[in-house]
């Protein structure tokens, strides 16, 4: 893995220009979102390569998932990215007081900061990921069991950095998932701050 560590995170800091949403809690005006679905083409079409392979972990991709194995961080973009796809999609957002309330209970357990740490994802739905085909994270794409990161999952995660620099200054943190929702779901949660 030469040097290659996406997942350090960054140094706590307020985004560049003070806060980075407008009214609606969403980033900038949308090109970052374009920007950041770019990023995903290249992982979705490993991931249906991979899976077709013979090869092909047996194993349900959900699993990764679970709290046993579960430790995706995420940038706040990626964050963003995802309360955009909920706010929009009808059929997210008549979901979304049942993720809310995942969220809760997986902060409950959780440390504030950019740690690793085990989670069971509030994004998870039975066996779906409810944000695949939208907002699904980088981290999540790229993960293959038994696999290292490809150089395109390599290169995404430099890409989704260097946009989150650009985005919000290079003082961002990576999180947990639940962590960041807690954070762009605030106003949904009732937290104040």
């Amino acid at each position: 893995m030469k040097g290659k560590r996406p997942f350090q995170g960054r140094a706590r800091g307020r985004p560049k220009g003070g806060s980075p949403a407008n009214g609606r809690g969403e980033v900038g005006r949308g090109s970052e979102f374009a920007e950041l679905d770019s990023l995903r083409a290249p992982l979705f079409a490993e991931m249906a390569r991979l899976h077709s392979e013979p090869s092909a972990s047996s194993e349900p991709p959900h699993l990764c998932c679970k709290r046993e194995r579960n430790q995706m961080r995420i940038s706040p973009l990626e964050a963003h990215a995802i309360a955009r796809v909920f706010r929009r999609d009808p059929a997210l957002r008549s979901k979304l007081p049942q993720v809310l309330e995942r969220v809760r209970a997986e902060v409950a357990h959780l440390k504030t900061s950019g740690r690793r740490q085990n989670f069971e994802c509030p994004l998870l739905d039975g066996t779906r990921c409810l944000v695949h085909e939208q907002a699904k994270p980088m981290g999540c794409l790229a993960w293959n069991p038994g696999r290292d990161y490809s150089e395109a999952g390599w290169k995404a995660f430099r890409e989704r950095d260097g946009l989150n620099d650009r985005t919000y200054g290079p003082n961002w943190t990576l999180r947990v998932i639940p962590l960041w929702l807690a954070r762009v779901f605030s106003r949904e949660l009732g937290d104040p701050g």
